[in-house]
């Protein structure tokens, strides 16, 4: 099948393109399709235009990244320049990639050209979702308002990345034999670098760039899914039974709350109980998160979270570091009996949670590497694929009955 996928924006710095996007289209390309992704870099301004082809030798992917308009009107020539691509040498089926912005752009295009094309949907995008938060127009607001509800009924045939999009989309009136639960994953493509990090971990050893000894919590974060004060207050909690433990914070927020935390945490006290690194290259992550004991993964309870598929969340069950979670949206279903969940902002029973796998060495290594084989497993592109081959299939079936 010769398939194209239309993205929404640029590999850097959201991660649908790196993320999600790349490695279901290289466990396709390893399944016999030929996969075509095409990037407008609005948001990578630094993105080189042309075209590559990655993967292996026999399942290469081509990645076609636009050129960036010169003059307006940029949504006109980047939508062109998307339809364009898509088709080029001839396309059994598009793949679309959220259903705002210049990819929902082009869908509309795809729907007045005939083409048959499925919808992707990884957020809440609409009112309550992402359009509340972002620093939207009111024109912009309404346009991807509208989008947001119209486009899954145009493409007839939907993938969603979390249970919370699949039921708001059977909200917008689809069967539900249209409707395909395709959660992110890991791959080799990706992740197999990362292999011997994990097996070390299985070992009852690990990286130690920071830890020097000490009890490690892991905060993992953009700081986009929970107040900043959270992860203060459990290792305020964490510090009365284990006074020499540390929160290693591995990532930086959107409106610079890493700082604020550092600042917030000086006001209390406990700053020397913190470690920032501020974003970290793919190349060195792994070993900055294998060095933890034990990772945090705070969620506020709202609809934004219970939409998102948490990648971040899969990386260090992969590494084979034990999780304490709030159960919120698709934490519950990635971690299972992997780790330990707790209710949404339950601060001191996470904290508990914490001190007690602290306690018992044994029982964080049981969970790390239980966690490690759940997402090999579960989570796994290589066969999550076949839910998206699926979908294409529904799709030409539901176009073949004259839709």
């Amino acid at each position: 099948m010769r398939i194209a996928f239309i993205a929404p924006f640029g590999l850097q710095p959201k991660g649908t393109v790196s993320a999600r996007m790349l490695p279901l289209a290289h466990a396709l390309a390893d399944r016999g399709h030929r996969v075509r992704v095409v990037i407008p870099p609005w948001d990578d301004p630094a993105a080189r235009p042309g075209s590559a082809r990655f993967g292996a030798s026999k399942s290469k992917v081509e990645v076609i990244t636009l050129p960036l308009p010169e003059h307006a009107p940029k949504a006109v020539s980047l939508t062109a320049g998307l339809v364009k691509h898509a088709l080029r040498q001839g396309t059994d089926i598009v793949h679309v990639f959220k259903p705002v912005g210049y990819s929902g752009l082009a869908a509309i295009v795809l729907s007045a050209l005939g083409v048959p094309w499925v919808l992707d949907v990884d957020d809440w995008e609409g009112p309550g979702g992402w359009v509340d938060v972002n620093l939207y127009s009111p024109a912009e607001k309404l346009a991807i308002s509208i989008m947001d509800a119209v486009l899954p009924r145009m493409a007839g045939t939907v993938t969603v990345a979390s249970r919370t999009l699949q039921a708001r989309t059977w909200g917008f009136g689809l069967s539900r034999h249209r409707v395909f639960y395709l959660p992110n994953g890991v791959s080799a493509y990706r992740y197999g670098a990362w292999s011997a990090m994990s097996a070390t971990r299985t070992t009852g050893a690990r990286s130690q760039p920071l830890s020097a000894g000490r009890p490690s919590i892991l905060l993992y974060t953009r700081f986009a899914e929970f107040p900043y004060q959270w992860p203060l207050e459990v290792l305020r909690l964490v510090l009365a039974h284990h006074p020499t433990a540390r929160l290693l914070v591995v990532g930086e927020g959107f409106f610079d709350e890493e700082h604020r935390l550092y600042s917030e945490a000086t006001r209390t006290g406990i700053h020397r109980h913190i470690d920032i690194t501020g974003r970290v290259s793919e190349q060195d992550l792994p070993a900055y998160l294998s060095s933890a004991d034990v990772c945090i993964y705070p969620m506020e309870d709202n609809l934004i979270n219970r939409a998102k598929s948490p990648v971040k969340l899969l990386e260090v069950m992969l590494l084979g570091v034990p999780v304490v979670a709030h159960r919120v949206g698709e934490v519950g279903e990635f971690v299972g009996d992997a780790g330990v969940l707790v209710r949404p902002a339950d601060l001191p029973g996470m904290a508990i949670a914490v001190s007690d796998l602290l306690r018992d060495p044994a029982r964080r290594q049981a969970l790390g590497e239980r966690a490690r084989r759940r997402v090999w497993s579960r989570f796994n592109w290589q066969d999550l694929c076949a839910v998206a081959e699926a979908a294409y299939q529904q799709r030409a079936k539901w176009r073949g009955a004259g839709a």
